[in-house]
């Protein structure tokens, strides 16, 4: 047993050690990308534990001192504020999704998508074995953006595109800003609303900063009252980039608390869903999966 003892200290050792690295990311970008595995590095900590055997002070211990930088990470993100509404105002149903490119099951994706009825569908990664679908969903979501070669985003609605493109124009036509896929909404009887799409490369990634950076300032130089920007932004809440993006996107808010990753046992929110504040949240959850390695997100939003 005592090969098995030191396995559960070093185990519950490393996971304390990283869970209070992970803490550190707004002080050293290098040590943020440990912040979105925070959650694992808790269950690494509380599992040695059983392998390290009950001792009662150093188990307490042991399980103090990993549940509380999960504590400080975590809590915070659901105590945060989220403007709410009546459920009985009208309703925008929007579904954000990556696809992936390597999707197993296209079609059963697909039908996933139409089966939740959603007023707006914006996708990422569908460049890969998705790709012939996006026609079956132009049978069932009648108006869709045009994106170039090379673009792996999607934005379909049943309501009417006014306008839209893979990059942001200033009043003058002039494009400007990182690219993302755009589309203005008209729905009958209602106010136009805009939506765009991105997706940013992994924390492991410098662009990442860059990307976050880039498209925070170009947002800033458009109306965002009614504004919804959804995507695969491969961030946790708890890590500080995505703090850091919170407050540069204000007045936009996060409406989504939702795990989308990984598909087996969703438990990092990565997929997220900003709306300005015409908008208050009525609901967002996760979907059940199909062939992506990520779980759709589906928000719904009615005007404040």
């Amino acid at each position: 047993m005592k090969p098995v003892r030191a396995f559960g200290s070093l185990l519950t050792g490393g996971g304390i050690v990283a869970a209070w690295l992970a803490l550190g990311g707004g002080r050293l970008p290098a040590l943020d990308l440990l912040a979105s595995f925070l959650p694992f590095f808790g269950v690494a900590a509380l599992l040695g534990l059983l392998f390290a055997g009950w001792r009662p002070w150093p188990t307490v211990a042991g399980a103090l001192l990993a549940l509380v930088p999960l504590a400080i990470g975590i809590v915070p993100e659901w105590l945060r504020d989220i403007p709410a509404v009546a459920a009985s105002a009208p309703q925008v149903h929007v579904l954000t999704h990556n696809v992936w490119s390597g999707n197993a099951d296209p079609a059963g994706t697909a039908q996933a998508i139409i089966d939740a009825k959603p007023d707006v569908v914006m996708l990422q990664e569908v460049n890969g074995s998705f790709r012939p679908m996006l026609a079956a969903l132009g049978q069932h979501f009648l108006h869709a953006t045009e994106c170039p070669n090379g673009c792996d985003l999607a934005i379909f609605s049943r309501w009417p595109i006014a306008d839209g493109d893979y990059f942001l124009k200033d009043r003058n036509g002039r494009k400007f800003g990182p690219a993302l896929l755009w589309a203005r909404i008209a729905p009958p009887g209602g106010d136009p609303f805009m939506v765009a799409t991105l997706h940013y490369p992994r924390p492991t990634s410098r662009d990442q900063a860059v990307r976050r950076r880039d498209v925070a300032r170009a947002l800033a130089r458009i109306d965002r009252g009614a504004l919804i920007v959804a995507g695969d932004m491969n961030l946790t809440p708890w890590a500080a980039a995505m703090r850091e993006q919170d407050r540069a996107l204000a007045p936009l808010t996060r409406m989504t608390r939702a795990p989308s990753w990984p598909r087996a046992l969703p438990v990092l929110p990565i997929d997220h869903l900003y709306a300005g504040p015409h908008w208050g949240l009525v609901s967002a959850r996760q979907l059940p999966a199909t062939g992506s390695d990520h779980r759709p997100i589906l928000v719904t939003l009615a005007r404040r």
